[in-house]
This record gives structure tokens, sequence and C-alpha cells, in this order.
């Protein structure tokens, strides 16, 4: 059985997500953001569904570069995130230093990523060491491949450390797919060093279900997998993508809860073409 209200929380972060992406495309579109910008257009719903599941325990994030998602949906606060892309030195999250890869907030205990792939994971293994909090760490598929990964896993069980690793698996190292990269998935790396692991779509039902129980105890290998809407970097679209989850959740949450209940949820953000209301 689903939490109480559980989806309803899902869509209206995810739908404040998706104003504030869409809101980066157009400042990009007027040549007001001069820098790299990595959107989540397309996999919003994973951070989504963490954080109206998880947020009540207070947990600290290691996030990858595409982490606006994560910032936004524990309750970072939205216009220093802005700020911080449109690279206002006194104002933005990480005082113009960070642009849209490093972004921090004290405020949900979020720490910022350099650009180093995989730095989040020894970065996160290590402070819930120290300090034995619940610890979220995040990375792509392409992140798996660094040769401090699995290590940091084995050390991860052998401590039992309270920590949640997240998968965002797109299949694609920028635009190299998995198959042409290696032979061996997530599952066999996370089960050789003994982790516990499931591997879903990125279906928020299906998430909570895996998580509903969760409470920190030992750590945790989720591979979830995502369709994301834009390339790596920037506003050019990836193309056909194998599912939308936007309308795939649509269709779930109107069954249960009603088309009246979506469009008021969603109109908080979005109007009915999907532009955003701030």
């Amino acid at each position: 059985m689903v939490s109480s209200n559980f989806d309803i929380k899902v869509l209206d972060k995810a739908s404040e997500i998706l104003a504030f992406e869409l809101n980066l495309l157009e400042l990009q579109n007027q040549s007001r953001i001069n820098i790299p910008v990595y959107l989540c257009i397309g996999q919003e719903y994973v951070a989504s569904t963490l954080a109206s599941i998880l947020e009540a325990k207070n947990p600290a994030i290691f996030a990858q570069h595409r982490s606006h998602s994560y910032f936004l949906a524990f309750g970072g606060d939205k216009k220093s995130l802005l700020l911080e892309i449109m690279g206002d030195g006194e104002k933005g999250c990480a005082r113009g230093y960070g642009g849209s890869v490093g972004i921090y907030s004290k405020k949900i205990s979020m720490f910022g990523h350099s650009g180093i792939m995989g730095e989040q994971g020894y970065l996160g293994v290590g402070y819930s060491l120290a300090t034995n909090r619940p610890t979220i760490i995040v990375f792509g598929d392409a992140t798996l491949e660094e040769d401090y990964i699995g290590p940091i896993l084995g050390f991860c069980k052998l401590r039992n450390l309270p920590v949640l690793f997240i998968c965002e698996d797109n299949g694609l190292a920028i635009l190299t797919p998995t198959y042409k990269r290696r032979t061996w998935s997530a599952k066999d790396l996370a089960e050789a060093y003994g982790l516990d692991f499931s591997e879903m779509d990125d279906d928020p039902y299906l998430i909570e279900s895996r998580l509903r129980t969760y409470d920190f105890s030992q750590p945790l290998f989720l591979n979830i997998r995502v369709q994301r809407k834009n390339r790596h970097v920037g506003a050019i679209l990836e193309g056909d993508v194998a599912w939308d989850r936007e309308l795939l959740f649509m269709k779930q949450f109107v069954q249960i809860h009603g088309e009246k209940t979506y469009q008021i949820i969603r109109g908080k953000w979005l109007k009915l073409d999907s532009e955003p209301c701030f």
C-alpha cells in the first residue's frame, strides 16, 4: 500500500523542478546564462520520490554534477540556486564558484560536486563514517567505471554505514552506450562487494515500495533506470526516449486522485503547456 499523500508530494516536487529547469532553458535562449548547464528534465521524478520518502530522516546529500533536482526536492533555496547558475558571487548558493555543477546548501546538508567523476562517493562515505548520519550518494552509470567506486562500496559494507547509493542509469556516458564500455553490470559490482541491491525503472511507486521500510540501518544500492530528455549538457534534445516518466506518472496519478487534483498541483508551477509559472 502506498504511503498516504506520497504521490501528491512527488508530483508537487517534480512539477517545481520541471518549472525551474524550463526557466533555465528560457534564460539560456536569452543568452543570460553563459556556462554549461546540466539539466535533469525527464529524470526529475527520482529526486522527487527520494525526498518524499526520506527527507524526514534528514540525510546528508552528496550528488553528482546533475543535481538541481536534489537541491530543490530536498528543500534547497531556489533563488540562491538560480543566482548561482547566473554567476552571482554574493547570493549564489556557492557564491558563484559552483555554477550548475557545484551546488551547496547548509540548510539541507547538500555538498557540491567539483566535476571529478565519483568524488561524491568517497567524500560521502567518509562523511557517513565520521558522523554516522544517514547519507545519500548519487551518481550516473558512467561513474561506476571509476576505479575507486568498488572499494568504497566494500568499505561501506565492512563498516555497515548508513548510506543509500543511487545510480541514475540512462545507459549513456555522454553519448557512449553501456554495452560499448563494459561487460559487467551495476548488479555485478554491488553484489561483488556484498551490498543489498535493487534495480528498477524510475517509477515513483516502485521506488516507494522498495524504500518504504528502509531505515539506513545498512547500506543499500539502487540502480534506477532513467530517460533524460536533454543531452549530457545544455538544451539539445536527446531524441527519442524509451519512455516519458512525466506522462506515465500522470496516468497513474489521475487514476488514483483524479484529473482535477493533478491539474491543481501541476498548475502551482506549470501552465498547461508546461511553461514555468515563475
